[in-house]
């Protein structure tokens, strides 16, 4: 690691892990003069209490560090800006660093991070998975478009669950949920006709992502939120939905 990003760190997060681990020696003992004071009974509840809250203040500790250098390798651009924003975005870390939001306490919000990327995985497994005929409809608008197949299985699932006959409180439609307007332009006649509307939504994301020079999390927002407020707001626009929505399709792709 480069060591002005080690530099750069926040004083107070050192400190945090420096008293981290005097936490930890105090613990130790404690448990270690316990076993000579209890019973056999009691002295396992005891270690095994002592254990786990050692164990929780290394994962604050690390997990923080692991946050401010990541922001501080984004910020002097050691690190992509975008990589750096997706794993955020992913393991629902609130900083956004297009707009320069000043980073919150890592040490309370980064203790769930560790946990947070392995209940993704767990979760997200064989997630994606739909009928043999969407699959090949899948495959078919990846090569024809260039898109990941899994990107855009991760797009329908968040979208209609892979749901043909779909449709959103605003209208959107089918699969893809694709509006009555985008569906048109991207020479969908029947938004309900699985294949129709999983080419049109291959097209759209793929338009997108080159408008976006590959960025995912961007093309994602645009696909939910329109091209215009992307620019609006220079990045992720800040609605709950579209944010949620970005996470939660990354985290499918990743799975």
């Amino acid at each position: 690691m480069d060591i002005q990003i080690i530099q750069s760190l926040d004083q107070k997060v050192i400190e945090e892990q420096l008293q981290n681990r005097q936490t930890a020696n105090t613990l130790t003992n404690t448990a270690s003069a316990d076993t000579q004071a209890n019973n056999s009974v009691d002295v396992s509840s005891q270690q095994s209490q002592s254990f786990s809250e050692v164990l929780e203040a290394a994962t604050k500790a690390t997990a923080a560090l692991a946050i401010d250098t990541l922001v501080a390798a984004s910020r002097s651009g050691s690190v992509n800006v975008a990589t750096v924003q997706n794993f955020f975005n992913q393991h629902g870390i609130n900083i956004d660093l297009y707009n320069g939001s000043s980073v919150a306490s890592a040490i309370s919000a980064g203790a769930t991070i560790f946990n947070n990327a392995a209940n993704t995985i767990s979760e997200n497994t064989g997630i994606l998975e739909c009928s043999e005929e969407l699959n090949k409809y899948f495959e078919e608008a990846a090569q024809t478009f260039g898109v990941d197949v899994k990107l855009l299985k991760s797009i329908a699932k968040q979208e209609s669950n892979f749901t043909p006959t779909a449709v959103s409180r605003s209208g959107a439609m089918g699969v893809m949920q694709l509006m009555p307007t985008t569906a048109e332009s991207l020479g969908v006649t029947n938004a309900f006709d699985a294949y129709q509307n999983i080419m049109g939504g291959a097209k759209y994301i793929s338009s997108l992502l080159t408008k976006y020079n590959g960025d995912i999390s961007l093309a994602l927002a645009a696909y939910n939120a329109g091209s215009g407020n992307v620019a609006k707001y220079g990045g992720i626009p800040p609605f709950t939905e579209t944010q949620n929505y970005v996470t939660k399709v990354i985290g499918y792709y990743n799975s």
